[in-house]
């Protein structure tokens, strides 16, 4: 896979789609027409070919009135989708409005799922109006940008997730905004010095 980022856009042409892939292009294309999106989390350094496993796939969108999300979870029925929270589209969305996440996947599969949340404090809101564009053959999806991804896995802390803010790094780091990742290290008050990610 070729991996060309310039100016807030990742083009990854000749990229083979995974079955993980086609799912959340199959779930982002009912989503679009109703909402803006970011996909944040595991599934970003999974997309550029990090080889781990993932039950989840994490996207905010904005809050949403309710009609528009029942229009929403309408269409995602229509189209194999199902919910697996116990609750109808008034109930999800309640959830939502709590600050909670729900999870949908292909009906009578548990795995891999959406879990869906709306957008709930200004770092969320910022990763939406910074969203990067990935253009993939044939397909085309919003992730949260590199820069901001690298600084929240680090935060997060885990070695999973240092595994990933790693990853990101060795792909990315030669056309990464390195003031904008020190910009970001500085905003979640952590450093990636000692595992050589050095702005």
């Amino acid at each position: 896979m070729d991996i060309q980022y310039s100016h807030g856009k990742i083009v990854a042409s000749e990229k083979y789609l995974t079955l993980l892939d086609l799912f959340v292009l199959d779930f982002i294309r009912i989503l679009e027409p109703v909402t803006p999106y970011v996909i944040v989390s595991g599934y970003v350094a999974i997309l550029f070919g990090r080889s781990r496993g993932t039950e989840d796939v994490d996207i905010l969108i904005p809050t949403l009135e309710k009609k528009d999300f029942t229009k929403l979870h309408d269409a995602l029925c229509r189209s194999g989708f199902e919910f697996l929270n116990a609750e109808d589209a008034d109930g999800l969305h309640d959830m939502l409005t709590q600050k909670m996440g729900i999870r949908i996947a292909r009906k009578e599969q548990f795995i891999p799922n959406i879990e869906l949340k709306f957008l709930k404090d200004e770092v969320d809101r910022m990763v939406l109006r910074q969203r990067t564009e990935v253009n993939l053959p044939g397909a085309k999806l919003f992730i949260s940008p590199i820069e901001i991804q690298i600084a929240y896995k680090l935060y997060l802390g885990s070695q999973k997730d240092i595994e990933d803010a790693l990853y990101l790094w060795e792909i990315f780091k030669e056309d990464l905004d390195h003031s904008g990742l020190k910009r970001q290290m500085e905003i979640f008050k952590v450093s990636g010095d000692e595992y050589g990610i050095v702005v």
